[in-house]
């Protein structure tokens, strides 16, 4: 088979989950899979991602660079107007995937895309004007020309069934994984964890949030509970939200000068990508009280390190953590401030560090590229 992947995702220097999926899935599909022929596609008029393929230096994978367009240009005219993907890339394909909710027209050969989640019809109130505006645009006839739709837990698949009408047959679910080479348990996490995190002004124990700053991931939430927390326990460790700035963020920061809290909670701004295992390692929990995942894959990768996990009991969540850390109401103050302090008990937490390490081995990226191969293998059945 000849297969081509658009890449478009994974080149942003500050990636978001999206990215990561697609680097995570893409290794572990070039690395499973010997016998098929590659082909990476991506917009670069900028020249700044033509090193990009240097990891990908194998006999069965090649690179199809468009040097002369922008993708964001091409994004805004064939949202409009049915500008056919194959002028831009015109080597031949038996299907072509695209990792990103949308599936320009004409693509070659028989077309797999990514839908992650709904979010644009669940919680629309919590994205940015321009994705909301896109997808509102492009999805549903993005899935509507997709042969195949990949998707990250049932959850998610049941709302693209519920929301767009789509035969369960066509939809595949392929969940997330753990990179298990970069999150697992450090040994001495006192003597290693220590100087990282006094990079970013950490010092003690904390608590983690790691994820985009967005009204999606409820971090307003998560602070006044952790100033409930403090009042009842003045004692417990500081809490650190980690992440680049997404949209409507303004509250957040104004919520944490209300409650008086500037010296409790550190904002570090995005990590980078050496430095977040380091950071998870360290954390004496992770906290994750988003409203809307398709998967969460933070979560699993906290659990991979052995540190507990307070996470909503919303949505994909439970299906990811299984029996594993804190399920709270995402809507609750109360319920997770006790989290935050009942997390702290020491045989609890080595319990739940235990129980967190052997589900994430449940997932793993290399039965989810195996997945994914099937995929590619049935539709040229």
């Amino acid at each position: 088979m000849k297969i081509s992947l658009n890449i478009q995702p994974m080149l942003h220097s500050s990636k978001s989950g999206i990215g990561y999926y697609q680097q995570e899935m893409i290794n572990a599909l070039l690395r499973l899979d010997k016998n098929n022929e590659y082909c990476l596609q991506f917009f670069d008029p900028r020249g700044k991602h033509r090193d990009a393929a240097a990891d990908f230096d194998l006999p069965n994978v090649s690179i199809n660079c468009c040097r002369w367009f922008s993708a964001t240009l091409y994004q805004l005219i064939w949202s409009v107007v049915p500008l056919p993907y194959r002028l831009f890339f015109r080597n031949k394909s038996d299907i072509t995937m695209f990792f990103n909710y949308y599936l320009p027209p004409f693509a070659k050969g028989k077309k797999v895309l990514m839908v992650y989640d709904t979010v644009v019809k669940d919680h629309p109130e919590t994205m940015n004007f321009r994705t909301k505006a896109m997808l509102k645009l492009t999805l549903a006839r993005s899935i509507k020309r997709a042969d195949r739709i990949v998707t990250i837990s049932d959850f998610s698949k049941q709302q693209i069934i519920k929301h767009y009408n789509v035969e369960p047959e066509k939809i595949c679910v392929i969940p997330c994984a753990a990179n298990r080479k970069r999150f697992y348990p450090i040994e001495d996490k006192a003597a290693v964890c220590k100087s990282t995190a006094e990079k970013y002004g950490i010092r003690g124990d904390y608590y983690l949030y790691l994820g985009t700053l967005e009204p999606r991931k409820n971090i307003r939430t998560l602070i006044e509970a952790y100033a409930a927390a403090l009042a009842e326990k003045p004692d417990i460790p500081m809490l650190v939200i980690a992440g680049g700035k997404g949209w409507l963020y303004d509250d957040i920061f104004r919520r944490t000068e209300e409650l008086g809290l500037t010296d409790k909670v550190i904002f570090t701004g995005y990590l980078s990508d050496d430095d977040v295992p380091v950071i998870m390692n360290g954390a004496a929990a992770f906290c994750f009280p988003s409203l809307y995942e398709g998967f969460g894959m933070p979560p699993l990768e906290a659990m991979s390190c052995g540190v507990p996990v307070i996470a909503s009991k919303a949505t994909s969540l439970p299906e990811v953590m299984g029996d594993c850390g804190i399920l709270a109401d995402p809507y609750s103050v109360p319920e997770i401030s006790a989290a935050l302090i009942k997390i702290l008990d020491e045989g609890f937490a080595k319990k739940q560090s235990a129980m967190g390490i052997k589900r994430a081995e449940q997932f793993s990226w290399e039965k989810s590229a195996e997945m994914l191969r099937g995929v590619f293998e049935d539709l040229l059945k």
